[in-house]
């Protein structure tokens, strides 16, 4: 249709005609043929057509190992450290707890994310953020998928602890896994508009995030860390170095294990 208003410029007398459900053609007389050409070669010179990159997809193995390695770290953290008691040094150490955070405490908005309060706690999020973890991951690749799920969750943490300042104590990895819903709204999808994707994570957060017992402040803080690091991470080159998501992912994975070592040295 373009090309028809092209040639209505020019005065060149033409038809448009539709050949089966999702062709066109014009036709022209053999006399135009050669000012018909040259305004069309003219018009897409002055207006290419705009090249999209395909979406990079990862490796479905890499995502799902990564996925994996998230539930089942999870569950051995809570067979190490147990349920949630007062006498616990895991959680007196390693809680959110936003008064300490404040005091200069970094620790706990890393340490926080790996401590449940009972089997079920941590069952719910082990399933819920390795399988977030793997789709993140599918996309952006296993490295960039968990430092963002570990950032957005700490950072989201955090967030909530300068909004409610006190009698504010929170654990569970939660809060990251909604950062992980965020990062994957935020990531841009060809066909179809920003709101959409923005809409369904929002819908799940509603949905899931919600219940009686949540945390309703720290998951919408995780969500909206997620979808503004998801965002950033969408305006940078597809990391698709092998080697690098690798060692990305491995120290995502050491970033717990040094968090810890500051809660107890």
């Amino acid at each position: 249709m373009d090309l028809s208003l092209v040639l209505d410029q020019e005065g060149i007398a033409h038809e448009v005609r539709r050949l089966g459900d999702e062709h066109w053609a014009i036709q022209i007389e053999d006399k135009d043929a050669w000012r018909a050409e040259a305004a069309v070669a003219a018009f897409e010179r002055e207006n290419p057509l705009e090249v999209r990159r395909p979406e990079p997809v990862h490796s479905t193995a890499g995502a799902v190992a990564c996925g994996l390695v998230f539930f089942f770290g999870l569950l051995t953290m809570y067979v190490w450290t147990g349920s949630d008691s007062a006498g616990s040094p895991w959680f007196a150490r390693g809680s959110a707890d936003a008064a300490a955070i404040l005091r200069g405490e970094w620790w706990r908005v890393v340490t926080a994310l790996t401590l449940h309060a009972d089997a079920g706690h941590a069952a719910g999020n082990a399933v819920l953020g390795g399988l977030l973890l793997a789709l993140l991951a599918r996309s952006i690749g296993p490295g960039m998928a968990s430092a963002l799920i570990l950032l957005s969750g700490a950072a989201g943490t955090l967030a909530a602890a300068e909004l409610m300042r006190q009698d504010f104590v929170s654990i569970g990895a939660s809060t990251a896994a909604f950062g992980a819903v965020g990062s994957l709204a935020a990531l841009p999808r060809h066909g179809r508009r920003a709101w959409i994707p923005l809409s369904g994570g929002l819908a799940l957060l509603a949905f899931l995030g919600t219940s009686k017992r949540a945390d309703l402040t720290g998951h919408l803080c995780g969500f909206l860390c997620g979808v503004l690091a998801g965002a950033a991470v969408s305006r940078l080159p597809p990391l698709r170095n092998r080697a690098a998501q690798a060692l990305l992912a491995l120290a995502a994975g050491w970033v717990p294990v040094a968090a810890w070592l500051a809660a107890f040295r």
